[in-house]
């Protein structure tokens, strides 16, 4: 009998641990695909990764799909084994906030700017319609030697599944300009661009990580063969314009008071947190002013990282010659938005009319190795984001508990048909 209890005790614990590590530990194949097979966005999926075609046969799209707890993020960055393809990338993310609103915003790495802080207010100061600039030159880079894709994964962190990708450009060749003239040529170990996204009760973070190695070489033109350009003492922004469509009116904060950079003056307003709010409901969190890591040959050293309000009469004219770059885009994430949003709205990825255009600065470069990770934050509509299950150590001792009872259940079944049986023969024997 006690083997008997044994084995079933043994069994039970054995589909216990099975079913808790079906449950809890399975992680669905990756959907890598090669990036020379081009195909289409699977939205039904809860995620995956691949190419897909772009209006330059040349210049495809990697993305970057999640599908989960009720909210949608799209990825979008360029490659090439062609062509050496421009390092800007795409981030937007789809949901329903808490006071029920469909909403999506996008992110656009648009630009990097090398600036020098003359005023020491540790961001770039720029008014085009006055013609005064800090911002020395546009740093134009290419991929050059080789790239490498992190195809996402999903993993459990602290109970949550966390949501991971990226991508990493090496050994990149690069201009710096002013305007449209090419003033020095520039090679950078590597920049990549990694992501992690999770959603914990009806909030979602979506951490980013920017990491750009160190200017390795800059080489005058050949039109200007002495004339070197040093980058000691000069500083690093990256611009960003953002892309907003909601079904109800919202409105953009900055430093808790309204902002549109459409109509905003051309003075910085420096910030550490970028709002959008509908109906004075909170729906998404741009969070700045983290510190960023410096490599320097003698050491890491730690700074404070700044962040700005842009008007876009401080965004210079000449990017127009991006033009081309930014519609490629538009139409990928125009060909997705149908199939995930019933929004009419149509996409618009030109900074020129986005509300809230922004730069993230890096006060102490050098042309140095930095890393840094803002944060984006979500407000989801609880209703719709999925309960979380239960705690692996919760689901075990729930199905040992189930085991001991159902055992000690069959062993009192066991005892009574014993009981009735031998009743009933004392009953024969006595009436016979």
């Amino acid at each position: 009998m006690r083997r008997t209890i044994f084995v079933i005790v043994t069994i039970g614990l054995l589909l216990t641990a099975i079913m808790t590590s079906a449950e809890v530990w399975h992680v669905p194949p990756v959907i890598a695909r090669d990036s020379t097979g081009e195909v289409d966005i699977d939205t039904n999926l809860e995620y995956c990764n691949g190419s897909i075609s772009s209006q330059n046969p040349d210049l495809p799209l990697w993305y970057d799909w999640v599908n989960a707890s009720g909210t949608q993020i799209i990825f979008l960055a360029y490659h090439s084994y062609v062509v050496n393809p421009p390092i800007i990338t795409f981030l937007g993310q789809h949901y329903y906030s808490e006071n029920d609103t469909e909403v999506f915003v996008g992110n656009t790495l648009t630009s990097m700017e090398i600036y020098n802080d003359t005023n020491g207010n540790d961001l770039p100061d720029a008014d085009y319609v006055s013609g005064k600039s800090e911002i020395l030159y546009h740093f134009d880079v290419n991929s050059s030697v080789s790239f490498e894709i992190m195809p996402i994964e999903k993993t459990q962190k602290d109970g949550l599944p966390h949501y991971t990708w990226g991508i990493r450009y090496q050994t990149i060749d690069g201009f710096m300009t002013i305007g449209y003239t090419p003033v020095a040529r520039v090679i950078v170990d590597f920049m990549d661009f990694s992501y992690d996204f999770y959603v914990q009760n009806n909030t979602s973070y979506l951490k980013t990580n920017f990491r750009i190695g160190k200017i390795s070489e800059t080489t005058p033109p050949y039109s200007v063969p002495n004339a070197p350009v040093s980058l000691d003492g000069l500083s690093l922004a990256l611009f960003y314009g953002t892309c907003v469509i909601a079904n109800r009116p919202y409105v953009t904060l900055v430093n808790g008071n309204p902002y549109n950079s459409t109509t905003a003056p051309a003075s910085v307003q420096p910030t550490d947190l970028g709002e959008i709010k509908i109906e004075n409901a909170k729906a998404y969190d741009f969070v700045f002013g983290q510190d960023y890591t410096l490599s320097r040959d003698s050491g890491q050293e730690s700074h404070k990282s700044k962040s700005t309000a842009v008007s876009n009469q401080s965004v210079p004219s000449d990017l127009e010659r991006y033009a081309w770059v930014f519609s490629i885009l538009k139409a990928a994430v125009s060909s997705l938005f149908p199939k995930i949003s019933s929004m009419k709205s149509a996409i618009n990825l030109d900074y020129n009319v986005s509300s809230f255009l922004y730069r993230i600065c890096y006060p102490v470069w050098d042309g140095c190795e930095l890393q840094h990770d803002p944060t984006y934050i979500a407000y989801l509509n609880a209703t719709i984001v999925p309960e979380i299950g239960p705690p692996l150590m919760f689901i075990i001792i729930a199905s040992i508990v189930s085991v001991v009872v159902l055992t000690a259940a069959l062993i009192d079944l066991k005892k009574t048909r014993k009981m009735l049986r031998y009743t009933a023969k004392i009953l024969q024997t006595t009436i016979c």
